[in-house]
């Protein structure tokens, strides 16, 4: 969503994106009408025309702002040494989750958008596999693929079961357990 957007333009977006999380929980994306969200949105379908050309353009444009905003969070960490944390991180990666809790239910979870979760594992492969390395200071280039794809499988599992249990734990408390379990898996290559 850009930032200088309308307060009432981001309300109506929210409450589109709310209304589609809604319905993507009862049936799948191609039994989802323009009409049931401007209902459950509580606007007219005009308004969500003027957003959106269809309801799949509505979710490609929901998953890119997401996306935009995980670029965002893992282009502004940088380790500088191998005793940095992935704390800071991942404690950001929850939060944005948390802030966007309703629509990454719906998309992480089994009967989500199995494209969005190919996307933000590769988003996770390509842009934090240099910062682990880095920490992790990883010689041997065939392991190290095998533990970083666990550990993608692990965190985005560790996302859906969060947000499919209803957050009860915070994003730091879940940042804690994302750190440990990482770190933890890495004492292999000790």
């Amino acid at each position: 969503m850009k930032k200088n957007e309308d307060r009432r333009i981001r309300k109506t977006k929210k409450a589109m994106s709310d209304a589609l999380a809604s319905l993507l929980l009862k049936k799948p994306l191609n039994n989802i009408s323009v009409r049931e969200i401007a209902e459950l949105a509580d606007i007219n379908r005009g308004t969500f025309y003027l957003h959106y050309r269809d309801v799949y353009d509505m979710v490609e444009q929901l998953q890119n702002e997401i996306f935009e905003k995980f670029n965002e969070i893992i282009d502004n960490y940088e380790p500088k040494s191998e005793t940095d944390s992935l704390f800071p991180l991942i404690v950001e990666v929850f939060n944005l989750l948390a802030d966007n809790s309703e629509l990454a239910k719906v998309l992480i979870s089994k009967n989500g958008d199995a494209i969005f979760l190919d996307k933000l594992k590769n988003l996770l492969r390509d842009k934090c596999l240099v910062n682990v390395k880095k920490l992790l200071k990883i010689k041997n280039e065939d392991e190290f693929q095998y533990y970083y794809d666990y550990i993608i499988a692990g965190c985005t599992g560790l996302f859906g079961s969060w947000l499919a249990g209803g957050m009860k734990e915070t994003p730091v408390e879940m940042a804690g357990y994302t750190e440990e379990f990482i770190m933890k898996g890495a004492d292999i290559f000790k």
